[in-house]
């Protein structure tokens, strides 16, 4: 389900003092231990836990200076 290496964003439930809500973040997976996701920040996240929302890769987007000269040349809209 998940590739170290690769961006994913997270969305998990937190409590707070004002009561239950979402925390949205995106981060990378650096190491994979059963069902705990290592992250790059440092973060620890157990993907079995109750309070594990969702998890879905990151899309990236790809910029002008990744493409080579011919690409970036192209009309994107034809």
């Amino acid at each position: 389900m998940f590739n170290i290496g690769e961006k994913y964003s997270f969305v998990l439930i937190e409590g707070t003092s004002d009561g239950w809500g979402e925390l949205s973040f995106t981060d990378i997976v650096v190491d994979i231990d059963g069902p705990l996701l290592k992250l790059e920040s440092g973060r620890i996240i157990n993907s079995h836990s109750s309070l594990f929302v969702r998890a879905a890769p990151a899309v990236m987007l790809a910029s002008a200076s990744a493409l080579s000269a011919d690409e970036a040349a192209e009309p994107l809209i034809a």
